[in-house]
């Protein structure tokens, strides 16, 4: 990826019960795997209470973003959606220093 970066958290809301949900987690995680690789994801997690997850997500825009979460499973059983809300990282501790401009 590129060295100029926009910032997006992900909030991943679960449209069905999680009993629908849960045989689509490992291509779910499988997918955000291949995210990680790419530099697109770079954390993510459930929610506890398990209602959906959160990532934090970098790209050129926002467009390459929803792009990208086109193809995950949960987004093509149309089990959840992504809710995108891009953020400028100000404050970092040192292992996410690199985030910051200039980093």
């Amino acid at each position: 990826m590129e060295a100029s970066f926009r910032y997006f958290v992900v909030h991943v809301v679960y449209l069905k019960p999680f009993s629908e949900i849960e045989p689509l987690v490992p291509p779910h995680r499988a997918f955000l795997d291949g995210c990680v690789k790419d530099g697109s994801l770079l954390l993510s997690g459930p929610l506890v209470p398990r209602t959906g997850g959160l990532l934090l997500m970098r790209g050129r825009d926002r467009g390459e973003i929803e792009s990208l979460l086109s193809g995950d499973p949960y987004a093509k059983a149309g089990v959840a959606r992504h809710d995108l809300q891009e953020f400028q990282p100000v404050k970092a501790c040192p292992e996410l220093s690199g985030l910051l401009a200039g980093g």
